[in-house]
């Protein structure tokens, strides 16, 4: 695969401006010549962890003396290629999450460490009722990774079986771990009574579930388990706990399985 005409394709498709286009596909090439390898071989996919990036990071404010403004902006482009490596299903997730950008308070992996245990509290209290299948579901589905926005466009299949162990976003297939699955699967029972078409029902356009209402729920429930943390950190906790090391995420507990 040749990543940057991939990557520019994509950025097409997704309706940015060719000067964004050039800019990233220069950001992108920029950052193939730090690691040394160029941008068709694989080696480009296993740099791309927090760790290398965060050296990137650095190089270009103190050797390359950029501004945190022109460096942040080299790295929404590295965030924007790790997303597309992410649908295509070559990346687990996006390593750009968890790196802070220039001239914010760099993230701590004990801070990581900290909200991914936090995660595991509120799913495991979730899973402790098991009347609230909605929320439930919400919640194991975030922590597969989707994102707010490809979560409330899910279109809702009556033919989907926890025997696939997956479900199509967008242009990507997102595997399901076994308690997204179980959640998801009792879902299932009450969705045929719901409205419109899609996945999860809410008061938004077609019956959908509006995005601001995924973020309340996310909040109801931390502040039911007296935890601390937000959508995002419920997205990135089993990706965070695989670069890291807290798990394994899959099985480590009951909770994160």
């Amino acid at each position: 695969m040749n990543y940057r005409s991939c990557f520019a394709a994509y950025l097409r498709r997704i309706g940015r401006k060719e000067s964004t286009i050039r800019s990233y596909c220069r950001a992108l090439a920029e950052f193939c010549a730090f690691i040394e390898t160029p941008g068709k071989q694989k080696g480009l996919l296993r740099q791309m962890v927090p760790a290398c990036l965060e050296r990137y990071k650095l190089y270009l404010l103190s050797k390359r003396g950029l501004r945190p403004s022109t460096v942040n902006k080299r790295l929404s482009a590295l965030s924007a290629f790790a997303r597309l490596m992410v649908n295509k299903g070559l990346l687990d997730g996006n390593p750009m999450e968890l790196v802070a950008r220039a001239g914010g308070k760099a993230l701590q992996v004990e801070q990581i460490r900290l909200s991914y245990e936090h995660v595991q509290k509120l799913r495991s209290q979730v899973c402790s009722d098991m009347t609230n299948v909605r929320d439930r579901a919400v919640v194991e589905l975030l922590y597969t990774g989707l994102t707010v926005r490809e979560l409330c466009r899910l279109k809702y299949d009556g033919s989907w079986s926890a025997d696939t162990s997956a479900i199509v976003s967008g242009e990507r297939q997102v595997h399901l771990h076994a308690k997204a699955c179980l959640a998801l699967e009792h879902y299932m029972i009450l969705r045929p009574i719901l409205r419109g078409e899609y996945l999860f029902a809410g008061a938004g356009p077609g019956w959908s579930l509006k995005p601001s209402r995924v973020y309340c729920i996310i909040r109801r429930l931390a502040r039911l388990t007296g935890v601390k943390i937000g959508v995002s950190d419920l997205r990135v906790a089993r990706y965070a706990a695989e670069i890291f090391g807290f798990g394994p995420a899959h099985v480590s507990t009951p909770a994160a399985a």
